[in-house]
């Protein structure tokens, strides 16, 4: 417990400091008694210290073998589980029962914060809802911001709703990232927007027709699935999208539209 753990950069350590977001980020979760908590990446238990006495089950995941032990050895109460694994990957059905509710919340590392957002949407149970910590261009892409809308704005947008809380600065870690960051809820929808048989087939027609975003909707969605300009321009009449329009320019909607649309019509 006395030596001194330090952050790590091959895993995006940035350990948070800041004591008023870390009250913002408690009140965001909206604790009681019955709740069951999953975080990722405690590290030293900046969150963990205001959560586990506020709750009825404490979930830390912490793929760090060193924090992991420090978890182990500072927490041994009874409703505190420290699960040393990655977060990318874990299967949370493994600790809690499909029918339960629970509550995600974590600081994420910046390079596997998408993958770890996308296992837990795609896992059962899924979070009632995610209170997470990214790097705040990851956070405006996430939404669909204007200027940073993209493959990721669909990718996550089928599987829930989101929105930015508040915005973080560097000066609240140590080590201080180089990027600003922001806090953001993630409300999963009970269904995708995108039925479980289509949705490989929807990723794999958006992903293409963001090849490149400089080129317009129909040369990108042309060039990218290799469907003629023909037939594009027919899906985008139908649903009345301007053919001079950029990729990111679309919203979910309209992109699942297009599929289904090319898929009932044409494949």
């Amino acid at each position: 417990m006395s030596r001194r753990i330090y952050a790590k950069k091959s895993l995006s350590q940035n350990f948070l400091i800041d004591t008023k977001v870390k009250s913002k980020i408690i009140e965001c979760l909206n604790l009681n008694q019955s709740d069951i908590v999953v975080e990722i990446g405690p590290g030293r238990g900046a969150l963990t210290e205001r959560i586990y006495n506020n709750v009825n089950k404490f979930f830390g995941i912490e793929l760090d073998d060193d924090l992991y032990s420090y978890l182990q050895l500072k927490y041994q109460n009874e409703n505190i589980e420290i699960i040393n694994d990655d977060a990318r990957k874990i299967d949370i059905s493994d600790f809690i029962k499909n029918d339960i509710e629970y509550k995600l919340v974590g600081n994420l590392p910046y390079k596997s914060a998408n993958k770890i957002i996308l296992n837990f949407l795609n896992s059962l149970p899924k979070p009632k809802f995610m209170i997470v910590m990214v790097q705040l261009e990851v956070a405006k892409r996430i939404i669909g911001d204007e200027k940073f809308r993209g493959f990721l704005t669909v990718l996550i947008g089928i599987y829930c709703k989101s929105e930015i809380l508040f915005k973080v600065k560097p000066t609240s870690f140590k080590p201080k990232p180089k990027v600003n960051s922001a806090v953001i809820k993630l409300q999963p929808y009970d269904t995708p927007k995108v039925c479980d048989e289509n949705i490989e087939g929807f990723m794999d027609f958006v992903a293409k027709s963001f090849v490149s975003r400089r080129k317009t909707v129909l040369n990108s969605i042309s060039s990218g699935n290799k469907i003629s300009k023909d037939i594009v321009t027919q899906l985008l009449n139908s649903l009345q999208i301007n053919k001079g329009f950029r990729p990111q320019n679309l919203e979910l909607n309209q992109w699942i539209e297009l599929y289904y649309l090319y898929k009932n019509r044409y494949e």
